[in-house]
């Protein structure tokens, strides 16, 4: 079972779950709705786990928490090309994020949500040395995304062959952990538009994060 369809059965009998027992009402014979356990953000992985639980569960606090203080979100080139700014900072993401999490945010509710980076075959980083911060050594990695917004009267979807760079860096110390890692930067870099002109009939719209998030500004 790829992760993406284990993701799928996880939301759906959560779901079910939740609708035949009312916490509110005693005990009602249904095994306990599984909830995600977030990673304690002591490997460089744990991140994009992280990353997709906060979408999935559209739970700002925990996309909040694993934002570094100068976190830069870039978009792609092509959304930079169609008039979207180069990039924006960290309060500006957690806003955005904030607002598209939120199912009772009215100017523009988003019905359903899901994210899954394609880790599942590996993630390979690659250290540099940031003009930033020359002294520490940041860690990247490419990955391929999938993701699906519900946004009435759309439904949003990657073009195909969607990328995204992630990059993470060390905050040191935390607890009784010696590593910390934090998302320092998130680079969209999108894909192909070659099948836009067709879905848009359909209502499903290929689109990049970037874009999708930018709605939001």
């Amino acid at each position: 079972m790829t992760k993406k369809v284990a993701l799928l059965v996880l939301f759906t009998t959560a779901f079910v779950l939740a609708l035949a027992c009312d916490d509110t009402s005693g005990p009602c014979g249904c095994p306990p709705v599984v909830r995600p356990v977030l990673k304690d953000l002591s490997q460089r992985n744990h991140v994009l786990d992280n990353i997709e639980a906060a979408y999935n569960y559209r739970r700002i606090d925990w996309y909040n928490g694993l934002l570094d203080q100068d976190f830069t979100f870039f978009l792609s080139t092509g959304d930079v090309n169609g008039g979207l700014p180069a990039s924006w900072n960290r309060a500006e993401e957690v806003d955005i994020n904030t607002k598209l999490f939120d199912k009772s945010y009215t100017a523009l509710p988003a019905q359903n949500i899901f994210l899954d980076i394609r880790s599942e075959d590996g993630v390979s980083w690659m250290e540099f040395h940031p003009q930033s911060a020359p002294s520490e050594t940041w860690y990247s990695t490419t990955l391929h995304y999938d993701y699906r917004f519900e946004i009435s009267p759309n439904t949003y979807i990657p073009a195909p062959g969607a990328q995204a760079v992630f990059t993470v860096r060390d905050a040191g110390v935390y607890g009784k952990y010696a590593h910390h890692w934090q998302l320092v930067e998130f680079s969209d870099l999108g894909g192909s538009a070659a099948v836009k002109a067709s879905a848009s009939a359909a209502r499903t719209e290929p689109s990049t994060l970037g874009a999708v998030k930018a709605m939001y500004r």
